[in-house]
């Protein structure tokens, strides 16, 4: 533990000097380099195949001597600089569908390589990157409803088709409802329909434990022995914390090692059971006074560019978030995604840090490019 906690303080210092030095970086420069970022997006994502190293059965990581670098943390950033560029190239007409296509094959690519790691819950933070920039693009409600939608479909079907029929009945009143055109809401649910049949090579595609981890989700104690430990565990440890907590390294849940990966998927659990309600309030206070100032600073801006992209950040930050604590008190399935510079791991804290001093940056210069 000793370890963990001085390795963790080395990424923090680097991370601080990674936001220290992102003042001084020229956001004419990010903007100018971002189709080349995703050429080094796509290209780290393949090394990974050739040169990676394996934890824990997945091989997501590059060693570069005692440091082991996850290029798909990196991506995030990258990926958010090169769907920022094409979105404010120019005026937006949504009704034109290339808009919506190229930026989604964009997206597609990357998160077919992590998948292939694999990593599903960076491959989810993608696909909401990808859904945060065109939202903040001015994509309409609506359309944004049906692309949400439709990328439920290719996960309904494989929890079950009870769910899946629930949901579909529920789509197609909504575009009842809601859609222009009759046609138009006929080729939507269609779509879904489509969508929804096909997940089940989506289903196949996944490994054992991520089916495990959405089936757990819908009833932990059922699998408890295959994958619901895990959130049990969690939910317990929070509930255990109390008001004050049982105090530091005291944790039952945590200390006697029945929680796994306290120090990185379920820190927050670790908090609650520690240092009770008080201090998750104070972490929650903490987090709230970040993600207010995110977004002053973006709501100030003048440049589209930068306001895509420091939109999309303060979207990520706030979404990586809310998904990890919901995981720990067992609202979401587990996806394994860190708690923002919080949890245990060199290359999620710098990324979290890197972000967040172009933000500031963004603040500092708001310059129109």
């Amino acid at each position: 533990m000793e370890n963990i906690a001085f390795t963790q303080i080395i990424w923090f210092c680097t991370g601080m000097i990674i936001l220290v030095v992102t003042q001084f970086i020229s956001m004419k420069s990010v903007l100018a380099l971002s189709n080349l970022f995703y050429a080094v997006l796509i290209i780290m994502l393949l090394l990974v195949f050739l040169i990676g190293s394996v934890r824990m059965g997945a091989k997501r990581w590059i060693e570069i001597g005692s440091f082991q670098f996850q290029p798909s943390e990196l991506g995030k950033f990258l990926l958010l600089c090169t769907l920022a560029r094409y979105y404010s190239a120019g005026k937006i007409h949504w009704n034109d569908k290339k808009y919506a296509i190229f930026g989604s094959v964009l997206t597609i690519i990357p998160c077919i390589l992590v998948l292939k790691q694999p990593d599903l819950g960076t491959a989810i933070i993608y696909i909401f990157i990808f859904i945060a920039v065109i939202y903040s693009a001015g994509l309409p409600y609506f359309y944004l409803f049906n692309l949400a939608a439709l990328s439920f479909f290719l996960f309904a079907k494989g929890i079950g088709d009870q769910f899946f029929i629930t949901a579909l009945v529920i789509y197609g009143i909504v575009l009842y409802k809601f859609s222009v055109k009759i046609t138009a809401g006929i080729a939507l649910w269609s779509t879904g329909l489509i969508l929804g049949i096909a997940s089940n090579m989506f289903w196949e595609g996944l490994k054992e434990y991520q089916k495990m981890r959405l089936l757990t989700f819908l009833d932990p104690e059922k699998f408890s022995k295959d994958g619901g430990w895990q959130i049990i565990q969690a939910k317990t440890a929070v509930s255990n914390g109390d008001l004050q907590g049982m105090g530091f390294m005291n944790g039952s849940q945590t200390q006697l090692r029945f929680l796994p990966e306290g120090h990185t998927d379920f820190i927050f659990s670790v908090i609650a059971e520690e240092f009770g309600l008080i201090g998750i309030i104070i972490l929650f206070i903490a987090f709230t006074i970040l993600f207010y100032r995110l977004v002053k600073i973006v709501s100030k801006t003048r440049s589209r560019y930068l306001y895509l992209l420091g939109s999309g950040i303060t979207a990520l930050l706030i979404f990586q978030t809310v998904l990890n604590i919901s995981i720990s008190l067992g609202l979401l399935p587990v996806t394994g995604l860190p708690l923002p510079l919080v949890s245990y791991g060199g290359s999620a804290l710098m990324m979290n840090m890197l972000m967040i001093g172009i933000v500031m940056n963004i603040g500092k210069h708001e310059n129109n490019i």
